[in-house]
């Protein structure tokens, strides 16, 4: 939970020093009107860095959340570098107390991003999906050398020979029960999940089902706080 926490400030520490150094170079020195678009763009920057933490969460994978964010370091510092390279009525004092807060903040952004271990494995949380289907996942992550390992909870009304074999080859895990059955409710539930997989936060979470399924699942996730960045939902058709 801290390396997703220091993920969300760094965007938002970045742009926060955006932010101070384009509102140096409107205002050069002391006499000088203060501009409501200078608030204006500076808050602009702010909810920037902001919406940049939200859009990375929709992102499918962890490589797609990094190249957001460091896209918008990239922006960020082009930005601070156009204002003060063309704005000529910048004073010195001005230009280096705003230029060494945005150097600041560009170095807690940096120092405080940390990427989740390229190894971390995955989870799949399902019911209702065909065997055939369940297989054809766990095959692809086994050979698709995406690093760390695939564990996969089904439930399912009833055990077949097929099913069986998934959980002998893949080691599948086997939640056997109707829909309401408390206790096949209680194997997905928040301590059901973290007795079976315990480091379950750390892992990239799929839930695939009905939507009263993912409900109930989403319910038991939040409980053991993984990160929303790290789940997705899928209908029963696609795993």
């Amino acid at each position: 939970m801290a390396s997703e926490t220091r993920a969300h400030q760094g965007p938002v520490l970045f742009w926060c020093g955006v932010a101070v150094a384009e509102f140096g170079t409107v205002q050069p020195s002391f006499g000088y009107p203060w501009h409501p678009t200078a608030y204006a763009g500076a808050a602009l920057l702010v909810a920037l860095g902001l919406t940049t933490v939200k859009a990375a969460e929709l992102l499918p994978t962890e490589q797609a959340r990094q190249r957001l964010r460091l896209a918008g370091y990239l922006a960020g510092a082009l930005l601070v570098a156009h204002q003060f390279s063309s704005t000529a009525y910048v004073t010195s004092v001005s230009r280096a107390a705003s230029l060494l807060l945005y150097a600041a903040a560009a170095v807690m952004a940096v120092l405080s991003h940390t990427a989740p271990s390229r190894a971390r494995g995955s989870l799949l949380i399902a019911t209702g999906v065909e065997p055939s289907a369940l297989r054809e996942r766990l095959r692809g992550a086994d050979h698709g050398g995406g690093g760390g390992d695939t564990v996969a909870v089904y439930r399912t009304d009833r055990v077949t020979d097929e099913l069986r074999e998934l959980e002998s080859r893949y080691g599948v895990i086997l939640v056997v029960g109707e829909e309401h059955d408390p206790r096949a409710k209680e194997q997905v539930s928040a301590s059901g999940l973290s007795r079976r997989v315990p480091d379950i936060a750390e892992r990239e979470v799929v839930v695939a089902g009905p939507r009263h399924f993912q409900r109930y699942v989403r319910g038991a996730l939040s409980r053991l706080a993984v990160p929303r960045s790290q789940i997705r939902f899928k209908s029963q058709q696609k795993v």
